[in-house]
């Protein structure tokens, strides 16, 4: 997984970074929980590049079925094969509030530049590390219990109650179910012992949590 720490500062920012002594031309773009910022088989409108927040990455059957969910944090860079000309796989949406910073196209292009540049290196490091998050967990998969356990085992801080948190209604939209299933599974799994949903959710026992969330039944 990768780290949620947000990026505050574009002295810490890999794209900020690259741009060395030149003006970073990334626009900061700041979207409330459930936005969607490419839907799947559209054609994004620009390359974006999270600071904070969590963004889900989501597939559909041409039936309407949900078939799977993934997520990204900080210093993730999404919608690459919109330089290619191609359409998003994936529809993108803002789980929680997120800080992104955004560029055209062809203007992110023209900043790469040509071969063996800094900002290639730059880029080349992160889509890396991003392919190496796509190991990571499908949380359409399983009981609705199984997957409201293991994304709260993963994004707790972001299920708080405090302006990055994420909207029950939006989380039950992405994990497939209904906020009422949501909330059922939240009491059950208080009962089992594993959460505190007093205020917000928050992990009590992450072994008995764990336990849940991968279990074989």
């Amino acid at each position: 997984m990768f780290s949620n720490a947000p990026i505050t500062s574009c002295s810490d920012c890999a794209l900020g970074q690259a741009a060395g002594e030149n003006q970073c031309n990334f626009a900061p773009l700041t979207l409330h929980s459930g936005a969607v910022l490419c839907a799947q088989g559209e054609r994004a409108r620009a390359v974006y590049f999270v600071k904070a927040g969590l963004v889900s990455l989501s597939t559909a059957a041409a039936s309407g079925a949900e078939l799977t969910l993934m997520v990204r944090g900080p210093a993730s860079l999404l919608c690459m094969e919109t330089m290619r000309g191609q359409s998003s796989p994936v529809e993108v949406r803002a789980l929680s509030r997120v800080r992104l910073c955004s560029l055209p196209a062809e203007e992110m292009k023209r900043w790469i530049g040509p071969l063996r540049s800094p900002a290639q290196a730059i880029v080349e490091l992160l889509l890396e590390e991003s392919g190496a998050q796509r190991t990571d967990v499908n949380f359409r998969e399983g009981s609705c219990l199984r997957r409201v356990a293991r994304f709260a085992l993963a994004y707790t801080t972001f299920l708080a109650e405090r302006p990055e948190a994420i909207r029950k209604q939006v989380l039950a939209r992405m994990l497939g179910m209904r906020p009422e299933t949501l909330s059922r599974c939240l009491t059950r799994l208080e009962r089992m012992g594993a959460i505190d949903a007093s205020l917000g959710v928050r992990v009590q026992y992450p072994r008995v949590l764990s336990a849940i969330a991968y279990s074989s039944n």
